[in-house]
């Protein structure tokens, strides 16, 4: 297995050990210079004095987090202008996806249904890792907005257990090199 650092997960886990990191040292500076006896209305004070600056430091990084993420959601927006669209239908225990071939580096749109039950649409890249997943509904469409740059074949599972043959529920997607 691979390390990326270039991969948001591993980014988020370089700043929270960070953070963890910095956490613990200021608590062992704390415990360190608590040696004596501090009035409780000095603790108090500079207790709330810090948390008040807790509080809004942390809500503040929540807030860049979430805008940050938010502009990485695959889920569809806006019209189908400029995407290849795919149409994909699940259905007891099996995938159709038309078409089923698409050049690497395409915008595609997968555009997923069901005809019977719930099935959970999930694509994984040629690494094995989920890379998208979305609802399969009977009567409602929901689409997916992805762009493929890895040529190879792409797993597709059913992520919703939909009977007793859902463990045999997969199919594949071949995304083709750019010519």
């Amino acid at each position: 297995m691979s390390v990326h650092y270039g991969d948001p997960q591993i980014a988020i886990g370089v700043v929270f050990a960070a953070l963890a990191l910095l956490l613990g040292a200021v608590f062992l500076a704390i415990g360190l210079q608590a040696r004596s006896d501090v009035p409780d209305e000095r603790v108090h004070r500079v207790g709330y004095w810090l948390r008040k600056r807790w509080l809004a430091l942390l809500v503040v990084i929540g807030v860049v987090v979430v805008g940050i993420s938010l502009l990485d959601l695959p889920f569809a927006s806006g019209s189908d202008h400029g995407r290849a669209v795919v149409k994909v239908t699940g259905g007891q225990f099996f995938w159709s996806l038309v078409p089923n071939r698409v050049p690497a580096g395409t915008a595609i749109r997968f555009d997923i249904t069901s005809i019977d039950v719930n099935h959970g649409f999930g694509l994984y890249d040629p690494h094995g890792h989920l890379i998208g997943s979305v609802q399969a509904m009977p009567g409602y469409h929901n689409r997916l907005d992805l762009t493929l740059r890895d040529a190879g074949v792409y797993r597709i599972r059913c992520l919703e257990f939909c009977g007793l043959s859902h463990s045999t529920m997969e199919s594949s997607f071949t995304v083709a090199p750019p010519k």
